[in-house]
């Protein structure tokens, strides 16, 4: 993999991902507007100008004046005092993120950034040293002050790092074994431009590190990637239930959609259509099934199984007169399609948030200016994840319909009821996994609930208007894993649902075919669920979390299905 360069300017979602989790390397571009604003700020303190935050105390204390002399401690002081976060630390994969868009941002030059300094975050990408950063604590404005001190403190020695697995205080890694064996490994020697000494912090740095958007920026990336791949994987899924269902393909002709005029509606109808092309269960005809009933039962020395078989062919191919299915089949699009519209929204603004100046006062060399105003506000990322959250949550509402369709066998059409054959009645099948579902996305209900809604004035009333962008995006993730969940039972339920209509139509000859996708899905089931590939699992319950933690532990698997079919959908 190639290393990223930094340039502050260009950043892509493709590579915070690269970055975050797959430990891409990275370089640093030119820092000509680094070295500038770093003059600009020691220019500005030395001819004695009140510049918020190097000069002046923060917050509250905006009005206080503080001496040179005492400047530079002011940055240290601010980032101690203002690591007071809670709770679990953040992943590794998030933390990353988080150091790669603060770096960025700094690139920028308008921040007052030393070079060292950001070289050093550098390293800590590189040699995969993480801060440990507690999720909960910020406000959303002045952005992330709480977890990014925790995310800079390293810098100056304090904190905390977590280094292979292992989490140490900064003044003991600093100085260990560990860290002599890394620079071994690195082949580490005196003409490197990396020493590992202590950075003191000049003007204005403590308030560049941790003054801005950038964790809400790391939440927000992930949300949107995680959710483009679970979008994906739901539609196909949703496809193997509309298979199963023998469901009518109409409601996704494209001329249906283009009439309406959402881009987006259009692209989730072609997804549908790709994931089902070819497929024979879909709209099957009432008359090839009435006909098929009269050869199975035109025998008069037919058993009385076969009897029943062939009232059960006649029942369904009633039920398949019916030219419209319930709104979670057929309206799959448009809510899909407003899910994928909510993303395409919400991508816009962090791909825009990658690459913007966030901190606060801004250095503006060309003029000469230093300007304190507002950057730092997550305003623009807390309305777009609350967005983002009802959209994720709107998936997992349908699906769960979805699943309840199959498994009803008043709404499912002959499918077994909750999909296990029962002839004894002491099978209950998947009953309790659409229970799961249902506490799921009722879970969901009180998470999406937007966190922007809300306000609370702080620092003595000087921040008197905060964002909670923090809190909309660690919710959006949480909505995201619940709806993850969500789609491992659906998973499971169209896999049993297509294979009791498989063996449905194979008792009468009708070798019926699955399209490509949906097949390579039902079978990849079939691959991390060994025992699925016999004949008995259907007939009796059986213990559904293993079964379901199987296919939760494969989901890049299925996921990887959904996205190698689409390549080949139009745009």
């Amino acid at each position: 993999m190639e290393k990223i360069t930094v340039t502050g300017d260009d950043l892509t979602f493709e590579q915070v991902i690269q970055v975050a989790c797959q430990n891409a390397k990275i370089e640093l571009g030119d820092m000509t507007n680094v070295e500038r604003s770093v003059a600009l700020i020691r220019q500005k303190v030395d001819a004695g100008e009140v510049i918020y935050g190097v000069t002046t105390g923060f917050g509250a204390k905006a009005d206080k004046t503080i001496s040179a002399a005492d400047a530079v401690k002011l940055q240290a002081n601010l980032l101690l005092s203002h690591a007071t976060g809670v709770g679990k630390p953040f992943p590794e994969r998030m933390v990353r993120a988080a150091l790669l868009i603060r770096l960025n941002t700094l690139m920028k030059g308008y921040s007052g950034v030393k070079p060292e300094t950001l070289k050093r975050l550098k390293s800590f990408l590189n040699h995969r040293i993480h801060p440990v950063v507690p999720e909960q604590g910020s406000l959303g404005a002045s952005g992330d002050l709480c977890p990014l001190s925790h995310l800079a403190l390293p810098l100056i020695e304090e904190g905390s790092v977590e280094y292979k697995g292992v989490e140490y205080k900064s003044r003991v890694f600093f100085k260990s074994e560990e860290l002599l064996e890394l620079k071994k490994a690195t082949g580490q020697d005196e003409n490197d431009e990396e020493k590992w000494e202590k950075i003191e912090l000049s003007y204005k740095e403590g308030l560049a590190l941790n003054n801005g958007t950038t964790i809400m920026a790391a939440l927000g990336t992930f949300a949107v990637y995680d959710f483009g791949r679970l979008l994906k994987l739901a539609t196909l899924t949703s496809s193997l239930m509309l298979e199963a269902f023998c469901a009518r393909e109409k409601a996704f002709d494209d001329k249906v959609h283009q009439v309406r005029k959402h881009e987006e509606q259009i692209e989730v109808a072609r997804w549908i259509r790709e994931f089902t092309a070819g497929s024979t269960f879909m709209n099957v005809s009432p008359a090839t099934l009435k006909s098929r009933s009269r050869t199975a039962g035109s025998n008069p020395t037919e058993t009385e199984e076969l009897k029943k078989r062939t009232d059960l062919l006649e029942e369904l191919a009633g039920k398949k007169i019916k030219p419209q299915d319930s709104y979670s089949f057929r309206c799959m699009p448009q809510v899909f399609g407003a899910s994928l519209q909510a993303l395409n929204h919400v991508r816009g603004i962090f791909a825009n948030e990658l690459n913007a100046v966030v901190d606060n006062p801004l250095l503006f060399v060309e003029e000469g200016e230093v300007i304190s105003a507002g950057n730092f506000h997550g305003q623009p990322l807390a309305l777009a994840l609350d967005y983002l959250k009802l959209a994720i949550a709107e998936i997992g509402n349908i699906v769960e319909r979805q699943i309840n369709k199959l498994l009803d066998k008043a709404t499912n059409d002959l499918l077994e009821p909750f999909l296990v054959y029962d002839e004894k009645n002491i099978n209950s099948g998947l009953m309790i996994a659409q229970y799961v579902a249902a506490s799921l996305v009722s879970e969901n209900k009180v998470l999406v609930h937007p966190a922007s809604a809300d306000s609370i004035p702080t620092s003595a009333n000087t921040e008197d208007h905060v964002s909670m962008g923090a809190t909309a995006g660690r919710q959006a993730l949480e909505i995201l894993e619940n709806v993850k969940k969500v789609i491992t039972i659906a998973i499971l339920t169209a896999h049993h649902a297509m294979e009791i209509r498989r063996r449905q139509f194979k008792e009468f000859d009708l070798e019926l075919e699955m399209a490509r996708p949906t097949a390579e899905l039902f079978h990849e089931v079939k691959r991390v669920i060994a025992d699925f590939n016999n004949d008995t699992f259907l007939n009796d319950d059986r213990y559904l979390y293993d079964d379901l933690d199987a296919i939760a532990k494969n989901y890049d698997n299925f996921a990887g299905i959904a996205e190698k079919f689409l390549p080949q959908v139009k745009k």
